[in-house]
């Protein structure tokens, strides 16, 4: 068994983001069989570029209102939300305009960034 009682956040301002953002690695992966998982904190209205995931992705909002978009259609998620976004699925997500969010991001694979955001 290995507890982990949190990772060093990290502070990332613009480059893949939109807005102020704050990454905290819980569990970086070992190989390409397992995945990465992080609690990432979207400031208000903050949100990722569009970008996919070769082996998919599941969000699970912890804190907040977070919102996630796809092709021509977004979606307001609230606290206890999960979404399973399936492999190389073009989309956004992170905090809803006028609110922050915490959401736990569970990843295959390195993700494929786009050059803007939403």
């Amino acid at each position: 068994m290995q507890v982990n009682h949190g990772g060093e956040p990290t502070q990332v301002y613009g480059g893949r983001f939109t807005g102020e953002v704050s990454l905290e690695m819980l569990g970086p992966a070992e190989d390409g069989t397992r995945p990465d998982i992080a609690r990432v904190a979207f400031a208000d209205g903050a949100v990722t570029f569009w970008h996919r995931h070769p082996g998919g992705q599941k969000l699970y909002v912890l804190d907040g209102v977070g919102r996630i978009g796809l092709e021509g259609e977004e979606v307001i998620l609230l606290p206890g939300a999960y979404v399973d976004t399936p492999p190389l699925e073009r989309h956004y997500h992170g905090a809803a305009p006028g609110h922050h969010a915490t959401i736990l991001a569970i990843t295959w694979g390195e993700t494929a960034w786009e050059e803007t955001g939403p």
